[in-house]
């Protein structure tokens, strides 16, 4: 996915296949629920972490 959109969309898709993961059943379902909430959390963390380590250094 090119452009502006791709990554904010693919990160909502890929929180609602978590939240809907979760509410479904056990076992894998719970597997995917981690992925699908986990991954967002991860690469926000990552860009707000490049941003502040730039920052700082100006």
């Amino acid at each position: 996915m090119k452009g502006t959109w791709g990554m904010p969309i693919l990160l909502g898709v890929l929180s609602l296949g978590g939240l809907a993961a979760g509410i479904f059943g056990d076992g894998i379902w719970d597997w995917l629920c981690w992925i699908g909430l986990g991954v967002p959390v991860i690469v926000v963390t990552r860009h707000i972490w490049r941003q502040w380590r730039v920052a700082r250094v100006y």
